[in-house]
């Protein structure tokens, strides 16, 4: 029996639950192609229910209610990318799995291509109830903006005087 929320949001890369509730949840993650879990309370996991179920734990506290900070989604968004390259799938989860875990989800998606606003009604039409304030919101379109501006950078050295 899947975790509570449990859902693929992009299959094997990235999948999405609520706070796992015992150490079968995460066997069952890991059985079903997980291979990292990514950790948003602020409360830990017990480490053991980790390691006993064969997973990288990666831990990035967010308080409830909360969007992560712009370093917290860069570390969260690069761990995704490169356990993605070496043929790993992620799981993100919160207490719900809406909240935080649907900003780190959208943000996924703006690093994808899509608009912060394409991203959001994705992210709620995969898991209704995704990105539940408007601090979160505001995160992904910062995030966003962050995208588009890195994309918009000039080549390293490009304005240095010849």
């Amino acid at each position: 029996m899947p975790p509570p929320g449990f859902s693929w949001v992009d299959r094997p890369r990235l999948a999405a639950l609520a706070r796992p509730r015992s150490d079968d949840d995460l066997r069952w993650l890991r059985r079903n192609g997980v291979d990292v879990l990514v950790s948003l309370t602020e409360d830990a996991l017990p480490r053991h229910w980790v390691n006993d179920a064969g997973l990288l734990g990666v831990v990035v506290p967010v308080p409830d209610m909360e969007a992560p900070t712009d370093r917290q989604l860069d570390h969260i968004l690069a761990t995704v990318r490169k356990a993605n390259s070496s043929g790993m799938g992620v799981a993100v989860h919160c207490a719900a799995g809406l909240g935080r875990t649907g900003t780190v989800l959208a943000a996924y998606f703006v690093a994808a291509g899509l608009s912060a606003r394409e991203a959001l009604v994705k992210v709620r039409n995969l898991r209704p109830g995704s990105v539940e304030t408007a601090e979160q919101e505001r995160a992904i379109e910062r995030y966003a903006r962050r995208m588009a501006g890195a994309d918009a950078d000039p080549p390293a050295g490009a304005d240095d005087p010849a």
